[in-house]
């Protein structure tokens, strides 16, 4: 009986995976909120520094045009790959591919590395 009820139990559970295995695009969005909140984060920093309300006005206009652009790159770089219970997101840059999440039961963990990715690529923008 206790065979049965394990059995029964590990099922469900398979199944409830399957049914709530998160697609590619609920992987993008996360990615898109994870990126635009870090960019945020980084001008507000930056906006804490200046006086001037006409550059809080232009950043504020770059961070509209630069969420369309987010947009469009997020598209061409992650894809997923589903393994039926669980789903991996991949980020593919200069020819090379990186699991950097993992989605299961309808959410999607992204990884710390590309808050450090992105944060350093905002560093040299802000260099030069």
């Amino acid at each position: 009986m206790k065979k049965i009820l394990f059995l029964l139990t590990i099922g469900l559970i398979a199944l409830t995976a399957f049914f709530t295995n998160p697609n590619q695009n609920r992987h993008k969005e996360e990615i898109k909120n994870k990126v635009t909140s870090i960019i945020q984060k980084s001008k507000n920093e930056q906006s804490n520094k200046s006086d001037g309300g006409l550059e809080q006005a232009g950043q504020a206009l770059g961070m509209m045009i630069g969420g369309a652009i987010i947009d469009g790159i997020i598209d061409n770089i992650i894809s997923t790959d589903n393994y039926i219970l669980f789903s991996t997101t991949k980020l593919n840059w200069d020819g090379n591919t990186r699991i950097i999440g993992f989605g299961a039961f309808g959410n999607v963990f992204i990884s710390d590395k590309l808050d450090e990715a992105v944060k350093e690529v905002l560093l040299k923008k802000s260099k030069l």
